[in-house]
């Protein structure tokens, strides 16, 4: 099985990283080519990870459930096959604004018509922008492009921005860096898993399968994991200055290893509810269904 992954965005794919390491794929009989797709600068991943799917250079891509729908719809040879939702604890549930610590801000609604550090057309947009509509017109939510989550860190400390949409592990850094996290996510919606729609379901079985076992042995224990997963930190780490870096050996003796829920079969009502919001908030083309975004073959991956 082919899995592209984007060192900045490490974390999305560390269970399979983990799976791969313990040999949990040998044990489902099948062998991981890994290409690195860690961009060096700005990129549209809407085009990176359709191409990237189109030309079986990767057989899955995660996302936020949002973005998945988005960019199925624009491809009709791929389908979300899967979820793992968010819960107390889980990546997914990581994100989270922050601001300076001399900022002198202390809620969600100080930062109306502040700039925000976000990347367009992926999770931490569509998430800080449902967390804002509790506290803020959304036309008053002023949502930056800046890109990968350690950019998003470094512009806050550089006060190019007053907050910005972080996620594990540089929540950690910002709280080390006495950064105040003035608003946790209560997002609902599960990150999600893209395939090509005529995909192998026998291969994607056994490729969920290892990776949900990767999964509970994270969980378990996570401490376990923590110098594997500050590993893969330390490429996006050495890209940054020193007083960023300077804060690594602390946060490596405390990082927080995610956890995750398994992947579970994404279902029609997943798509009906997030379209639905989607629509109302003008942010997806009207019209279609969901046997345009959601795999026919669910049964056959996951029983």
């Amino acid at each position: 099985i082919s899995i592209a992954v984007n060192m900045y965005n490490f974390q999305w794919t560390f269970p399979e990283i983990v799976a791969d390491e313990l040999g949990l794929f040998a044990e489902q009989g099948l062998e991981v080519r890994w290409l690195d797709v860690t961009p060096s600068g700005l990129t549209d991943k809407a085009a990176l990870y359709t191409e990237l799917l189109k030309s079986k250079k990767t057989d899955v891509y995660h996302a936020g459930e949002w973005v998945c729908i988005l960019r199925v719809l624009g491809w009709e040879g791929a389908r979300i096959v899967s979820k793992s939702k968010p819960s107390p604890g889980t990546l997914n549930a990581t994100f989270s604004l922050w601001v300076r610590g001399d900022s002198g801000y202390s809620s969600p609604a100080d930062l109306k018509n502040k700039p925000i550090a976000i990347e367009m057309g992926t999770g931490s947009y569509y998430t800080t922008l449902q967390d804002l509509e509790r506290f803020m017109p959304k036309d008053s939510a002023k949502l930056v492009a800046v890109g990968e989550p350690h950019k998003r860190l470094l512009a806050l400390l550089n006060k190019e921005v007053e907050a910005a949409s972080l996620l594990s592990p540089w929540v950690d850094f910002a709280e080390a860096a006495s950064s105040v996290e003035v608003l946790k996510t209560k997002r609902s919606n599960p990150t999600t898993i893209v395939v090509r729609k005529d995909d192998d379901p026998d291969k994607l079985r056994r490729f969920f399968t290892a990776t949900n076992a990767a999964i509970d042995r994270m969980n378990k224990k996570p401490d376990e994991f923590r110098e594997l997963y500050f590993e893969k930190v330390e490429r996006a780490l050495s890209e940054m200055p020193a007083k960023v870096r300077k804060l690594g050996p602390g946060v490596r003796k405390t990082l927080r290893v995610p956890k995750w829920n398994h992947w579970v079969a994404y279902e029609k009502r997943d798509f009906d509810e997030t379209y639905g919001w989607m629509l109302e908030s003008g942010l997806a083309p009207s019209g279609h269904t969901s046997k345009e975004v959601v795999a026919a073959n669910t049964k056959a991956v996951f029983g």
